[in-house]
């Protein structure tokens, strides 16, 4: 089987308290059939070759090396490099990525439930605009991230785990994948 990209999401890394070192994390996963594995800010983005799989076989297994080696339960969503790529490219918000801090990407463990997202829908956000394009929901928040009224609550309306990078994250990441 041929080697794969894959992009790795750590959710709710090095907010809250729940702090986890890059290192720490390269080191965990290091058991793993992992290779070229490389890291991206504090904030839990790794980038890896792995043989071609489902990516929902990996999530599982890099949370479970963490939970052995650094005591911690993370979520990890996974996406293909190809995948990511196909995210970036389908970016509704062409005129907010000349902003990318008013930018971000929700990756969505899975596709949410229509009555979730039109539970979603029938809110006013303000200022925010927003997108699902399959399982991923763009925002483009102008007020910035901090003071979006979508941000805080998608997670709970849509009953999906989640996990959210800025524009420019997710532009880094994607350039870091086709560079592996």
């Amino acid at each position: 089987m041929a080697d794969q990209t894959y992009i790795a999401l750590l959710r709710g890394i090095n907010v809250g308290g729940k702090v986890l070192k890059m290192a720490d994390l390269r080191q965990a996963v290091s058991m793993l059939d992992l290779a070229d594995i490389q890291t991206y800010l504090q904030s839990g983005n790794m980038v890896f070759r792995a043989q071609e799989t489902e990516a929902g076989t990996l999530a599982p297994a890099i949370s479970q090396a963490i939970a052995d080696k650094c005591a911690m339960d993370v979520h990890v969503l996974v996406r293909t490099a190809n995948d990511w790529s196909h995210i970036v490219a389908a970016n509704p918000f062409l005129q907010a990525a000349e902003h990318p801090r008013t930018l971000h990407a929700f990756i969505l463990d899975r596709q949410p439930e229509s009555a979730n997202v039109e539970e979603l829908m029938s809110r006013d956000f303000g200022a925010d605009e927003w997108k699902i394009v399959g399982v991923v929901l763009y925002l483009h928040a102008p007020d910035g991230f901090g003071k979006s009224k979508l941000a805080g609550l998608v997670e709970r309306v849509l009953k999906v785990p989640m996990t959210a990078r800025n524009w420019n994250t997710m532009l880094a990441l994607d350039e870091l994948a086709r560079s592996v």
